[in-house]
């Protein structure tokens, strides 16, 4: 097997570099890429419930196994849960507790193995475990290929809102398996496309009529379709995290759309039956296209082609759309004071100027956002 695809992460003074592979067996690209970095260490696997959902988790521990024999190195390995309510400091500690009470040192490597609220998770635990030990993403999900595992962001959730605990932790590289695309559940597979069509919303025009004009073929997991749309997404986040990699300016306008989805997520307490990540982030956007017409930013003509593309790859664009919920602008509005992007008692809101263009607004007068936020409930 041959990585299909390669590309590097680092910054503009070059002070750290890291690969992107993507390829279709994690365990050979481990195995040729990641020699010196595993052979004769402690190497503990985190992996999410998926892996027992699907009766996939006897391969992957045998496949694992072999890889240590290999490289004579010790083995062990922890399940984790993979639903976003589970991000949490009780989820933290019982991983860090397992890997200390197995011996950790600062030697070894964490290796995550499952979608975003796993590599959310084990990233974190990497980065303050012995104050910091390698870590290895291998993400399954095609949100957390295309974005969570970009990028070096990690975190947990708290009851007063999402990623709010956490740090920036960059991994040794990250592994795109695109054949666990296939065992996706459908929903879960269309939620991750919120973020594939989010790097075009906000950066690239070409990709997005790419999107536009593929739509089929990439839904389907048609080859090359499917891996040029992964290569491009990471592509995209690769060069913001070069430009900025702690936030403190372009890498913000990554959270198009996430400033509504946060506070959609946090009022039904992160309740997946309701709505997941890539769900809320697409009705996010859908509201941030809306924002950006209201205050002439955008031309709805634009803003409703690029509404249309998210319906295109099965995605909710309405309110009504998320159940059970009860909406009401104060608290929205109380939710998005939450946010980690708010400074000096400002709301950012990252909106739209264009298809493939997005700027950073923070002085939105509280009066105007609620006067929106009425006539988007009543719609």
């Amino acid at each position: 097997m041959t990585v299909l695809k390669k590309l590097s992460v680092t910054n503009h003074n070059k002070s750290f570099k890291y690969s992107i592979l993507i390829g279709d067996d994690f365990i050979d690209i481990l195995e040729k890429n990641f020699s010196k970095t595993l052979k004769g260490k402690k190497i503990y696997v985190m992996y999410d419930e998926f892996f027992y959902k699907l009766k996939l988790i006897k391969t992957l521990i045998d496949n694992f196994k072999k890889l240590s024999t290999k490289f004579s190195s010790e083995i062990f390995f922890f399940k984790t849960k993979s639903k976003d309510k589970f991000k949490n400091f009780e989820n933290l500690s019982n991983l860090l507790n397992y890997i200390l009470s197995h011996k950790i040192n600062r030697d070894s490597v964490i290796i995550s193995v499952g979608g975003g609220v796993t590599g959310d998770l084990v990233g974190f635990a990497s980065s303050i475990v012995l104050r910091g030990v390698k870590c290895i993403h291998i993400p399954t999900t095609l949100l957390s290929q295309v974005d969570s595992s970009v990028g070096g962001k990690t975190g947990i959730n708290t009851k007063h809102g999402k990623n709010l605990v956490g740090a920036f932790n960059r991994p040794e590289g990250v592994l795109i398996d695109i054949n666990f695309l296939k065992t996706l559940p459908e929903r879960e597979l269309f939620a991750g496309f919120a973020e594939v069509i989010k790097y075009s919303f906000i950066y690239d025009k070409k990709f997005f009529k790419y999107l536009e004009n593929n739509t089929e073929s990439i839904r389907k997991l048609k080859s090359p379709y499917i891996e040029n749309t992964i290569f491009r997404s990471c592509q995209i986040k690769a060069k913001i995290v070069s430009i900025d990699e702690k936030e403190q300016g372009i890498r913000a306008i990554l959270n198009f759309g996430h400033t509504f989805a946060h506070a959609f997520e946090n009022l039904i307490n992160y309740d997946d039956k309701k709505l997941i990540h890539g769900e809320a982030v697409a009705i996010g956007m859908v509201c941030a296209f809306k924002l950006s017409v209201y205050l002439n930013l955008c031309s709805k003509k634009e803003a409703e082609r690029c509404i249309g593309l998210i319906s295109k790859f099965n995605l909710p664009t309405k309110l009504k759309d998320i159940k059970n919920i009860k909406l009401v602008s104060k608290k929205l509005l109380d939710k998005f004071y939450l946010d980690k992007k708010v400074k000096n008692g400002k709301i950012t809101f990252i909106l739209s100027n264009g298809i493939g263009s997005a700027l950073i607004k923070n002085d939105i007068k509280e009066k105007t956002l609620k006067i929106f936020l009425d006539e988007l409930i009543n719609e």
